[in-house]
């Protein structure tokens, strides 16, 4: 098989040069890269393999049942070893996969979209096994756990520098534990926005607890807290409603890695990263009230 096909709608393989010709056809002016455009728009799925990896670039919500069994029969003749799966997501998302069977279940995660399993609770954790090779995970997790293990949990002096590294730092929090107990936000970036804007301004040098919604920082203080007694990593599949100030709130599904850290001087840090699977907003006075109440 060649190292780069196309597999349309209809489940056919194509060359890449056959398949960009039918959409350059139909693209519209200005519609940028026509690989993209075919698989955004058309439910076409890329295939590139090199050696023992592969990966899929795809729209979860255009692609068909017969592409998709085709994918599975080309997978199981390949037998690749690692697979990255991109797909669209308002910009291309970037995971790692430990295999055929995941592979088929996150699609149809995707295709599926989001769905709310714990409308009951204003916050729910679920923890996952952190091995990207037994959980799907996105590509910055796995990034960021090599760092995490080359450096042995030491942070550089510069403590955003493993973060940029591994293509997190805007959904990155990380907190610092203080000497009477406390636990304080030293830093916070700027994607995660669920308290307005400046939100990733307002919160540092203060404790966790000191967030807007109490409820939702309690439950996020305790994992942190838990972060340096068991002394690996956690990872878990998150559903939560948050209240902003602004009286916008949000209930997004996301998972979240958290890792202990030190500085060179034996300060104890955690990192909270975060990866948003969906989110819905609303504006209405009872649900915020409701949320923001302390447990």
């Amino acid at each position: 098989m060649k190292a780069r096909v196309l597999i349309d709608r209809r489940g056919t393989i194509l060359s890449v040069d056959r398949g960009l010709q039918r959409v350059i056809h139909r693209m519209p002016p200005g519609g940028g890269d026509p690989l993209s455009y075919g698989v955004r728009k058309f439910g076409m799925i890329e295939l590139a393999a090199a050696g023992a990896g592969v990966r899929l670039r795809l729209q979860p919500t255009a692609i068909t049942d017969r592409a998709l069994t085709q994918i599975m029969f080309l997978l199981a003749d390949l037998r690749p070893r690692r697979m990255v799966l991109t797909h669209f997501a308002g910009d291309w998302c970037h995971e790692m996969v430990p295999g055929i069977d995941a592979l088929a279940l996150r699609i149809e995660q995707l295709k599926s979209g989001p769905r709310s399993r714990h409308l009951d609770k204003a916050f729910h954790a679920e923890e996952l096994v952190a091995d990207p090779a037994v959980t799907a995970m996105p590509e910055s997790f796995v990034r960021l756990m090599a760092i995490w293990t080359m450096r042995g949990g030491i942070l550089p002096d510069d403590p955003r520098r493993p973060f940029r590294r591994a293509h997190c730092l805007g959904r990155t929090t990380l907190v610092e534990h203080a000497g009477d107990s406390r636990m304080l936000v030293a830093f916070r970036g700027r994607r995660l926005t669920h308290y307005g804007a400046a939100g990733w301004s307002e919160a540092l040098g203060r404790s966790v607890y000191e967030q807007p919604d109490m409820r939702f920082s309690t439950a996020a203080s305790q994992v942190y807290g838990e972060a340096h007694a068991r002394g690996g990593p956690i990872l878990e599949a998150c559903e939560g409603s948050i209240a902003a100030p602004s009286g916008i709130g949000r209930r997004s599904i996301y998972d979240r890695l958290i890792l202990p850290w030190q500085t060179e001087d034996g300060r104890r840090m955690v990192s909270g990263v975060s990866h948003l699977r969906g989110r819905v907003d609303w504006k209405v006075p009872a649900n915020l009230a409701l949320s923001s109440t302390s447990s």
